[in-house]
């Protein structure tokens, strides 16, 4: 062979292309190529086992042979295959092994989903409070693998899928989460994969230091992308931008300060911050009510009734009212009542005829028996019946001060129109006790008081 017919040696096929239609450790059925990168080849695959799809990473020989960074995807890829349900934002690892030949392999949860940056090409600016929800849940991801000590690092619009969780339900996930420390060996960081410089804070391109405030800024980055349009780091005219919302102008200018001690301290207190700007967003959210057909919508607001304290003053006093009303109509009725049965005790005056004689009074001395009393009129010769019922007197003489005077019935028919005269007047009784003693004696001494006509005559000596 001559030298000039000589031909560069043709570099062997990577094996980690020719996967296809293999099994993989007698689990993974491998179907067909899904994406090549520079760091690794992705295949569609099957899990034999438990009979669910699966996303199998193969690391390309190049990569398969640094140590490092081997070492680092074997690390991060083991923590998050043991933490299982990190967080659903998440990707889910099933395990990292390598296969019969020697390729390294991780096998993950199969996803499907369009990455945000195809959205943003799509679609443009995002309305302020779907960028809202977009970012929020991309930070909850984020605080999840913080506090599990795992830091992304590499975040940006190719590493979100916006895919549909089994509910139906759209939601991001993070993607790639497996080798992101891995692009952090010296032999990863030389690799590209087109990752945008806009999304590495200063510190990470200035002196290669990947922290919790990397993904600070790295979120920040995204909610401005998500509000304007424009691809990160990229000038945006003034006049088209649209205004954004207050709030959201504070959060994204804390997030992107160039120093990392002026960021946010972590993602948890970023996160507070964008829930309370979407929470103003949306606003109250107004209950459904009915409304009548033909009803007044523009209907003056009927006045609050007072307070309930007010009201139960009124109703106590109105009842107090209504009682001592209804208490001095009942009082008075029964007084009436009372009226109207009680007669007085005065002596009623029976009427006798104009002719007729006073009424004569028969005194009665202690131990003799009870005699009838008669009374006369001036000029009449008739004697009048004598007394019924008389009563009897009981005292002596010396404890009595003037005779005993009873009042009588009339015996007959009263006359009519003419009133009785009194028998006997208060005046002409004796009000001495010596006078009345006299009289007394005198009386016993003479014999013809018997009868009791003198006392009779005596009493009525002043009428005549």
């Amino acid at each position: 062979m001559a030298v000039g017919d000589a031909r560069p040696p043709v570099a062997a096929p990577d094996r980690s292309l020719g996967l296809a239609g293999s099994v993989v450790k007698g689990r993974y059925r491998i179907d067909a190529v899904s994406s090549v990168s520079r760091a690794v080849v992705v295949y569609a695959a099957e899990d034999l086992r438990l009979r669910r799809p699966t996303a199998l990473k193969v690391l390309r020989e190049e990569f398969a042979a640094d140590s490092r960074f081997v070492a680092a995807v074997r690390d991060q890829a083991g923590t998050l295959a043991r933490l299982a349900h990190v967080h659903r934002g998440v990707a889910r690892v099933y395990e990292c092994d390598a296969t019969d030949s020697g390729e390294v392999f991780v096998a993950l949860e199969w996803t499907e989903g369009t990455a945000v940056r195809e959205v943003v090409d799509a679609c443009g600016a995002l309305a302020p409070s779907t960028a809202l929800r977009v970012a929020i849940q991309v930070g909850e991801a984020l605080e999840a693998l913080h506090r599990e000590g795992i830091v992304h690092g590499r975040l940006g619009p190719d590493s979100v899928l916006m895919a549909k969780d089994g509910d139906g339900v759209e939601r991001v996930k993070l993607v790639g989460v497996e080798l992101t420390a891995a692009y952090r060996t010296p032999l990863g960081r030389g690799v590209g994969d087109a990752f945008p410089l806009a999304y590495l804070a200063p510190e990470q391109i200035e002196r290669g230091e990947t922290t919790e405030a990397t993904d600070v800024y790295a979120l920040g980055m995204l909610l401005r992308e998500l509000l304007t349009g424009g691809r990160a780091g990229e000038a945006t005219d003034a006049l088209t931008a649209p205004p954004l919302p207050p709030g959201i102008e504070g959060v994204i200018a804390t997030a992107l300060d160039a120093e990392a001690e002026r960021r946010y301290p972590d993602i948890s207190v970023m996160l507070n911050d964008m829930w309370g700007v979407a929470a103003g967003l949306a606003g109250p959210e107004p209950r459904a009510r009915s409304v009548k057909p033909g009803a007044d919508t523009h209907r003056r607001e009927r006045r609050r009734p007072p307070h309930s304290t007010l009201r139960i003053t009124a109703a106590v006093v109105t009842a107090g009212i209504i009682a001592v009303v209804v208490w001095a109509a009942a009082f008075e009725r029964i007084a009436s009542s009372l009226r109207d049965r009680v007669t007085p005790s005065a002596v009623t005056v029976v009427p006798v005829e104009g002719d007729a004689p006073p009424v004569a009074v028969q005194p009665f001395r202690t131990g003799q028996p009870e005699a009838s009393a008669r009374a006369s009129a001036p000029g009449d010769e008739t004697a009048a019946p004598p007394a019924s019922g008389a009563v009897k007197e009981t005292s002596t003489a010396k404890e009595r001060s003037a005779p005993v005077v009873v009042r009588q019935e009339p015996v007959g028919a009263p006359a009519v129109g003419r009133r009785p005269r009194p028998a006997v007047e208060s005046g002409t009784l004796p009000t001495s006790r010596t006078q009345a003693e006299r009289q007394a004696r005198k009386d016993r001494a003479d014999p013809d008081l018997g009868d009791g006509s003198a006392i009779i005559d005596w009493l009525l000596k002043d009428q005549r």
